[in-house]
């Protein structure tokens, strides 16, 4: 069986899970359950999901709630801010791939694709069988099926009705392998209108793993009002997968429409999440990490005197100390490259229970990332040990970066985070 073919065969075993899940969820299933009802012993379920998703699916099925949406949009928005200044008429970064969107001619849109050779066939990827179309231009279409090929074959040849089509499935397999094993560059021939077309390239602009609302996009594309008619844009795309709308939820957090099924939605997401290109990593410290960690310090604040950034003492303290401070580390291929330190206090007053930011380090090389998921996680921790407010106290020179991060300053050198009650 060839790479492909065991990772279709692994995504209907998953998809086939998911649903299950997503029909079962208020009775929260066990691993057994689930496994049990996809007709797998629970340890192979475990081992394959693993294998295909990269997480157990006890985590998976974490990513794909709604806590799990309404964390990653905040970090889609800063992402979306900073890259403004690329351009709409930029390529930009999709997975590994670099693709150029090209519009149709006016000619060619008139007269719907009449003289174009299309060449069109049906194959197998990681996320279900999938009907792919080309030109000498570039892919032109690209629709996931289940069930329902003469469906999915009907809205391409609606799209390209005057098109002289070439049916070669040998073909349109080895450019699925191309797309999705070996990450090959293809343009991509999109049919709309200039909006729909703004719209195909801001979700261009969404990197792998992370997420955004429909408002995120209308603002992106400098239409704040237009939400609704981003939504049919998104909602018309034609180029699944590689013009990634699968990205884009409500602002909820739910799980919208997806023209190709929400549980490959949601399998797209989740899977995309745990396989960012060198993503950051957060993970609490341990004692083992001391060292590593006096050093990181040093070379990121090197003005330090160097008892100050040689307390290993303080450091295995906070470590030891779990129900009192929290000290946790991003991890970049391996490395260090920043650190939060937290302390869980009980007012006498109120009862309220709140985090303090003891000590925030990032390398600049890695401050954006780092900053996001170290804060990603810190209300996490915050919340299972029933905080309800993460503060930091800071220079107001940091004004601007914490509330990118969503803290309200209350005071000139005081951001607040509130913890929400369902996260």
């Amino acid at each position: 069986m060839s790479d492909i073919e065991t990772l279709h065969s692994n995504y209907q075993l998953i998809e086939k899970a998911i649903k299950y899940i997503d029909a079962h969820f208020k009775e929260q299933p066990s691993i057994d359950v689930i496994a049990s009802n996809i007709g797998m012993s629970k340890y192979h379920f475990i081992r394959v999901f693993k294998e295909y998703v990269g997480v157990t699916p006890m985590q998976f099925l974490h990513s794909v709630t709604l806590n799990y949406a309404k964390e990653h949009i905040k970090e889609s928005k800063s992402i979306l801010d900073s890259s403004l200044d690329i351009g709409l008429s930029s390529v930009s970064r999709l997975h590994e791939l670099f693709v150029n969107l090209i519009g149709v001619t006016p000619k060619e849109w008139r007269e719907k694709g009449k003289d174009v050779v299309i060449t069109y066939g049906f194959g197998l990827t990681p996320f279900g069988q999938a009907l792919i179309a080309y030109t000498d231009k570039g892919i032109c279409y690209l629709g996931f099926i289940d069930n329902n090929q003469e469906a999915i074959f009907a809205r391409f040849k609606e799209l390209w009705e005057n098109a002289n089509l070439v049916h070669d499935d040998l073909k349109a397999q080895t450019y699925l392998e191309n797309i999705f094993i070996n990450n090959k560059k293809y343009n991509l021939l999109v049919k709309g209108t200039n909006l729909q077309v703004n719209v195909w390239k801001a979700l261009l602009n969404l990197p792998n793993g992370v997420i955004a609302t429909y408002q995120d996009i209308a603002n992106y594309i400098e239409k704040p009002n237009a939400v609704r008619a981003v939504a049919s844009a998104i909602g018309k795309n034609h180029i699944g997968y590689l013009i990634p709308c699968h990205r884009v939820i409500a602002k909820s957090g739910a799980m919208s429409g997806y023209r190709w099924g929400i549980e490959r939605k949601k399998i797209l997401i989740a899977y995309e999440s745990t396989h960012k290109e060198n993503a950051v990593e957060v993970r609490d410290a341990t004692l083992e990490d001391v060292p590593r960690l006096c050093a990181f310090m040093k070379s990121v604040s090197p003005k330090k005197k160097e008892d100050e950034c040689d307390h290993a003492a303080m450091l295995s303290h906070w470590i030891e100390n779990t129900h009192s401070h929290s000290l946790l580390l991003a991890i970049q291929e391996q490395e260090i490259v920043g650190m939060v330190t937290l302390m869980h206090t009980t007012s006498l007053l109120s009862g309220e229970r709140s985090a303090y930011v003891m000590e925030l380090i990032v390398s600049k090389q890695n401050e954006q990332s780092a900053l996001n998921a170290l804060f990603e996680s810190a209300m996490s921790v915050c919340a299972k040990k029933g905080c309800q407010k993460l503060v930091v106290l800071s220079k107001i020179s940091d004004a601007k970066l914490y509330k990118t991060l969503g803290f309200k300053q209350t005071q000139e050198e005081t951001f607040v985070y509130t913890i929400p009650s369902d996260k």
